[in-house]
């Protein structure tokens, strides 16, 4: 929730500017009648999709505000250790018509069901639980999606290979390869 709440802040704050815009005139000029409301509820409704488009057109435009943690914060935070990067790839077979992009794709709608957080950029998958972190993302141009995982002990490395690989066999019905040597 935390990603979506500069654009409910832009939307919201453009929303309102834009109803102060148009609403004030509005009435200043008609009054407090029956048919100024009317008008005004109109204008108030059509203004929810112009405002969408004006987050859309300028939301890029504006700087993210970014929370620097202070000098005692990061003073205070336990250093992390050196943990050593597992790597994994499954490759798989094209016969149920899925790609590994869509399987990425899939597996982010599956975590998101499962709230579990994580990013779902250009494609990969990055996860970061604490002490625990991983990603996976498409192979281009093959059947094959690859990834690592960050964990201290090898029982959460395997863990997490397991849910991944349980989840291409049983939700996708993905038909797992053996990888060339």
């Amino acid at each position: 929730m935390r990603q979506n709440a500069h654009t409910l802040t832009l939307f919201g704050v453009s929303y309102a500017a834009l109803v102060a815009v148009s609403l004030i005139p509005l009435f200043a000029v008609g009054g407090l009648h029956d048919a100024t409301f009317g008008i005004g509820m109109v204008i108030g409704i059509a203004l929810i999709p112009v405002s969408a488009i004006v987050v859309t057109i300028f939301g890029g435009l504006l700087p993210r505000r970014r929370a620097v943690p202070s000098g005692v914060e990061v003073a205070a935070r336990p250093a992390m250790p050196a943990v050593a990067r597992e790597p994994f790839e499954f490759a798989f077979a094209a016969w149920n018509g899925i790609e590994s992009r869509e399987a990425v794709a899939r597996l982010s709608k599956r975590l998101f069901a499962l709230e579990i957080v994580h990013r779902y950029e250009t494609g990969a998958i990055a996860v970061e639980d604490g002490a625990v972190r991983w990603a996976v993302a498409p192979v281009r141009g093959a059947l094959r999606i690859a990834g690592w995982i960050e964990a201290e002990d090898a029982e959460t490395r395997a863990m997490i290979r397991a849910a991944i690989e349980e989840f291409l066999i049983d939700e996708l019905g993905i038909r797992l390869e053996s990888l060339a040597a």
